[in-house]
């Protein structure tokens, strides 16, 4: 299920608010996200059970990329090292949860 995205309104000005990655990366639009992609979980048939980190689309879109790219073998290191980090992350978790990464875009 995806949440939807909902703008931070005061005084009828959008507010923006931060992206987890970056000190200093703020967007209009953020969404809590699975580090852990939650469709590996799923194919597993049990239980997501993973942390959850707030992101802007650009961020959490650059991650699925990396994550896709380093599934494929391709070359990520153009991805942001931050985006390239938190899908170390997600691997590290599948590892510790028994699942097998696939795609995930």
């Amino acid at each position: 299920m995806r949440v939807p995205a909902e703008l931070v309104i005061v005084q009828d000005t959008v507010i923006l608010q931060k992206c987890a990655l970056y000190k200093d990366h703020f967007c209009a639009v953020v969404n809590a996200h699975h580090i852990c992609p939650k469709s590996w979980f799923e194919a597993a048939g049990v239980l997501v059970v993973t942390p959850m980190i707030t992101l802007c689309p650009v961020c959490h879109m650059n991650v699925h990329a990396a994550i896709d790219g380093k599934i494929k073998g391709q070359d990520i290191s153009m991805i942001p090292p931050r985006c390239r980090s938190l899908a170390a992350q997600a691997f590290d978790l599948a590892t510790m949860n028994h699942l097998t990464p696939g795609l995930t875009l």
